[in-house]
């Protein structure tokens, strides 16, 4: 009897270190969610598992045991600065890149922070070594992504002439009401804009006393005819229309991008989401502007042909060039020289016009002059997508 209370005991012991283990290991069930949330794109909720995996095990390391003789790779913040970047927090994910690579190099980390234009300087004594052979079957799969440029203007990016100007009108909304119909699309829409620093915005409230000038209400916009007339009028380059629809917990949002001079679309771009509350409403919204962006990315190049009003760049499909989109085209000077630290500050620049690329190929495209300012195009000239 002794014998049997004294094993049961010794069971009893085994089964109370095994529930502090799995309790006090959920740390890694926080980072595989965290995983499998970036790899379908839900960028906010997997950081949000990356934070709590985090305030448990804070530094990412190349190989750590989660229970009993299993080991993976652990990066939560090299994860959670690929999400930042994903959503166009560059600031953020340059800071949970930088921490990641400080504390554990990878190739991975280091990919990304490249992105960026020109390398962080980092104090990182591990970066002389050869990168390790990433493991696949513990890491995740690299998110397909594009250059920082998809997202907000780099450093190196000469913003020359006026950037894209477009105007967000109110979207159509079916079956939205109670407190997510308190949301303002457009305005949350514009916000995401304002701060990625991509396009030049119309005032909101100018548009709006416009709208109501010309009765036209969200019932009143519904083509992409009426939207092209109604940006063309207000002298901007595209108009932004889309519509809400709700479906019992389901929630669609969809957004196109019309040239106003064409009243073609630029760009469509789509939100699903399964979640009514105003939160998950705004990260939707959010998403789907950092695809808008994305689509149009900002990209300089150069003047290779010269054939009457058409211009050929070395700008294509490559490179996200895609027909309709619009280059300003220019020249640049001399050095601009700060007259006391006699310091180099920037290039002066000539902005010679705008074509509106007509021909997309591979490497190259073909754009027609749709304004001239000053002098002529030649080859050499520089071009950056407007």
């Amino acid at each position: 009897m002794k014998k049997k209370i004294y094993l049961l005991s010794i069971l009893l012991l085994i089964i109370s270190f095994s529930s502090v283990g799995i309790s006090g290991g959920k740390w890694y069930n926080y980072y595989k969610d965290g995983i499998k949330l970036m790899e379908a794109g839900q960028w906010y909720q997997a950081i949000e598992k990356f934070n709590a995996a985090i305030k448990v095990k804070s530094k990412d390391v190349k190989r750590i045991k989660t229970y009993g003789m299993h080991f993976i790779k652990y990066f939560p913040h090299r994860e959670t600065g690929i999400c930042f970047y994903n959503l166009g927090q560059i600031a953020n994910a340059r800071r949970e890149l930088s921490i990641s690579l400080k504390q554990e190099y990878s190739s991975l980390a280091q990919e990304y922070l490249s992105k960026f234009g020109k390398r962080t300087p980092l104090n990182i004594t591990k970066v002389s070594k050869k990168p390790f052979k990433e493991n696949m079957r513990n890491e995740p799969k690299p998110i397909p992504t594009r250059t920082v440029s998809d997202i907000q203007p780099p450093s190196q990016v000469k913003l020359v002439g006026e950037r894209m100007g477009i105007a967000v009108l109110p979207f159509q909304t079916k079956g939205v009401s109670g407190k997510i119909g308190e949301l303002n699309i457009v305005e949350q829409m514009m916000t995401t804009l304002y701060g990625l620093n991509r396009f030049k915005l119309f005032e909101r409230s100018q548009l709006e006393k416009i709208l109501e000038e010309q009765k036209l209400g969200m019932s009143g916009i519904v083509d992409a005819s009426t939207a092209a007339e109604i940006g063309k009028g207000i002298g901007v380059d595209a108009i932004v229309l889309g519509s809400v629809t709700r479906s019992g917990n389901n929630i669609a949002i969809n957004a196109r991008l019309i040239d106003t001079e064409t009243a073609e679309i630029i760009t469509a771009q789509d939100e699903m989401g399964n979640r009514t509350s105003i939160q998950q409403l705004k990260e939707m919204i959010n998403r789907l502007t950092n695809k808008i962006i994305r689509d149009l990315p900002l990209i300089e190049g150069y003047v290779i042909g010269v054939d009457g009003d058409l211009l050929t760049l070395d700008l294509g499909s490559s490179k996200d060039v895609k027909k309709g989109m619009k280059c300003i085209i220019y020249r640049e000077g001399g050095d601009i020289i700060h007259p006391i630290t006699k310091k180099v500050l920037g290039k002066q620049t000539e902005e010679l016009g705008e074509v509106k690329l007509t021909e997309v190929y591979s490497a190259y495209s073909i754009g027609k002059v749709t304004l001239t300012k000053v002098g002529m195009f030649e080859i050499g000239n520089k071009v950056i997508t407007k």
